[in-house]
């Protein structure tokens, strides 16, 4: 019998008699069925997998949701290896008949096809045909993707033979110069809604509200709270200028209780409009206060967060190629180094590594994104090149001698199939041992390094990446690393590594370094939008302060129409109130300093609310809610164990 058939079988076996499922036990049958499938319709083998699928779950005896979970995909993964384009239509007939989620989830988990010309399958049968459902790729895919698991212990294993021993020299800081410096811009998650419909409903029940699919949540309202609102059909800009369309009775549809206004909602994401009256104040404010930016940094999310059936392969290219097109008609000649979100891609979420016949699906995007950056004059060939073969991460040196690292955050995030086979691998993707050759290289010549990638490693990151990222960051910082920059979570926060154990002695000895994750021009969820830009010293490339500026949103809803007025909101060296050197940069010792007083008092921690969702209606109130009580395990948490940990001992101390 043919190696894959006997895969088969051996599982269907092992099932059976773990499961005392009369289903599995004919493993004879189930394989003779799979070897002679051209004999049969599919329907057949279709219906005798799904009846596999549903005899675990109605088991005789009494297994866990964990087993439950594995013994499916070791069942999935027998039929993956013979026929993986049945593996859609299997997952999705049992996952539909059983309620095991709803028929919608069902589809946009088991039956959402890559994009591809000549293979047949998903992502989803893809990762079955690699992964080990019996270890730690099983583990952790019933952990993080069904939540059927307890999440596995972390692989013990390391990178650091993959670097010289660290010299004496690189275990400090270069000291910055005197009060030269110039400014860096920092742009992410704009998620812009391309069929974002004036008037449509903002309180509603799908996944993304204010376009043509929205539905009101509350069916029984009879009255309008909001009668004030004001919306304008067709307002745009020309140039620098707002062009003000015209008003429309947004409650002419009685069902609509709560309408999508001009410049967008707290529920929605961004209207192209709101896009462009942010780059069009950065552009004002950078005339009127004389004040150039040496280069920009995007970190990623240009795509909205449409629920998955209504996203496509051609929304996402056209939501991307309108995001960077509107930076460049903004931005002019100023260089900007960009990375892709978790929403820029199709399917979303997903990246197959290259070395292992997945690379066509994803290459279209690395081809688009190279192709853009190369032709707005932000990147040379060589550095457009390698992003074209490598998931569209680079690197570059700015005309100041800084290197830039960009990095594809997809490799580890957690709902990325492609990252859940031969899991317990330190670097199936490649790109940490592309991080560690620049950082070695880097290092070599006394050069400073900035960081940027979009999905911070403490949230929705993977363990094992996470730990790994956090090691290379403690060996090569803070002497070469100057800054890590992260976007993702749509507020302002920053993030700190500490060394030792675990990083758990939180202490100002132990502080290794710390990244700055960006607010979101997206409102959603409930956010004002932002932006901000960076003083960063000349001769160290370390970062003097960062100054965040932003409009209110609902001032917006009843204003006739006008443009969003956007305002100065804090500086992060002012902001806090924090003693500190004027001639000493924003490092991690000063975050920690932050952090510390965040945890130590209600008033610190309200204020770091007030700047993460920027004074936004929806700002917590720390006094008298426990929305803020995991703030500082956020912030003092540079991986996933970390921060699990951390809330562990928070609840544990309740």
């Amino acid at each position: 019998m043919h190696l894959k058939l006997l895969y088969c079988t051996v599982l269907s076996l092992i099932y059976g008699l773990a499961l005392g499922s009369p289903a599995i036990s004919d493993s004879s049958a189930l394989a003779d069925l799979l070897e002679s499938s051209d004999k049969f319709n599919d329907h057949s083998v279709v219906q005798a997998f799904v009846e596999e699928l549903k005899a675990i779950s109605h088991s005789s005896r009494n297994i866990s949701k964990c087993d439950q979970c594995v013994a499916r995909l070791a069942v999935g993964k027998s039929l993956a290896l013979l026929r993986p384009d049945l593996v859609p239509p299997v997952f999705t007939q049992w996952c539909t008949e059983t309620q095991y989620m709803s028929n919608s989830t069902c589809l946009s988990t088991f039956s959402r096809n890559t994009v591809k010309s000549s293979y047949t399958g998903t992502n989803f049968a893809d990762m079955l045909t690699l992964m080990d459902p019996f270890g730690y790729d099983g583990q952790l895919y019933c952990c993080y993707k069904e939540s059927a698991c307890s999440k596995p212990k972390t692989p013990d294993v390391s990178l650091s033979h993959k670097w010289p021993a660290k010299q004496t020299k690189h275990k400090v800081a270069p000291v910055p110069s005197a009060n030269d410096t110039f400014n860096v811009l920092h742009l992410s998650d704009f998620h812009i809604e391309l069929d974002y419909t004036i008037g449509a409903e903002a309180n509603c029940s799908a996944s993304m509200c204010c376009t043509p699919h929205s539905k009101n949540t509350f069916a029984n309202l009879t009255s309008h709270s909001h009668k004030d609102w004001n919306s304008y059909y067709d307002s745009h800009y020309e140039g620098n200028s707002l062009v003000k369309g015209s008003l429309i009775d947004v409650f002419k549809n009685d069902s609509i209780w709560s309408p999508a206004t001009t410049f967008g909602h707290y529920e929605c994401d961004a209207p192209e409009i709101l896009i462009n009256s942010s780059l069009d104040s950065i552009a004002n404010f950078s005339s009127t206060n004389n004040i150039d930016f040496e280069f920009a940094i995007f970190t990623g999310d240009a795509v909205d967060h449409d629920e998955l059936s209504l996203t496509s392969y051609e929304v996402t290219v056209n939501s991307e190629e309108a995001v960077f097109r509107d930076i460049k008609n903004k931005l002019g000649d100023v260089p900007v180094y960009s990375v892709l979100g978790n929403h820029d891609t199709f399917p979303y979420g997903e990246l197959g590594q290259e070395n292992h016949g997945f690379s066509n699906y994803f290459a279209w995007n690395a081809e688009l994104m190279a192709d853009l950056w190369e032709d707005y004059g932000w990147l040379g060939s060589d550095e457009s090149q390698y992003a074209r073969k490598h998931y569209t991460g680079f690197s570059v040196e700015t005309s100041m001698g800084l290197k830039v690292i960009s990095l594809n955050s997809n490799v580890w995030y957690k709902k990325n199939h492609y990252a859940y086979w031969n899991a317990s691998q330190p670097d199936t993707f490649g790109q940490l041992d592309f991080l560690i050759d620049e950082l070695v290289e880097s290092e070599s010549k006394d050069q400073r390094v900035w960081i940027i990638a979009h999905i911070p490693f403490s949230a929705d990151a993977l363990p094992l990446p996470a730990k790994l990222f956090a090691e290379v960051i403690e060996r090569f910082s803070p002497y070469t690393i100057a800054n890590i920059f992260f976007g993702h979570t749509h507020l302002d926060q920053f993030e700190i590594l500490y060394s030792g154990p675990g990083g758990d002695a939180k202490t100002i000895e132990n502080v290794v370094a710390s990244s700055w994750i960006s607010q979101a021009v997206t409102p959603w969820v409930e956010n004002n939008p932002s932006w901000r830009y960076y003083s960063v010293d000349k001769k160290t490339f370390s970062i003097m302060n960062a100054y965040n500026y932003y409009t209110k949103l609902n001032e917006t809803f009843t204003n006739n129409g006008s443009a969003p007025v956007w305002e100065f909101e804090y500086s992060s060296r002012e902001g806090y109130n924090v003693t500190w050197p004027e001639s000493a940069p924003l490092n991690a010792t000063y975050w920690h300093k932050v952090a510390s007083m965040v945890n130590e008092s209600v008033e610190y921690n309200q204020v770091y609310e007030n700047y993460a969702k920027r004074f936004s209606p929806y700002v917590p109130d720390c006094a008298s809610t426990d929305d803020c009580a995991l703030d500082y395990c956020y912030l003092t948490s540079f991986t996933v164990d970390q921060y699990d940990s951390c809330v562990e001992n928070v609840k544990n101390n309740k």
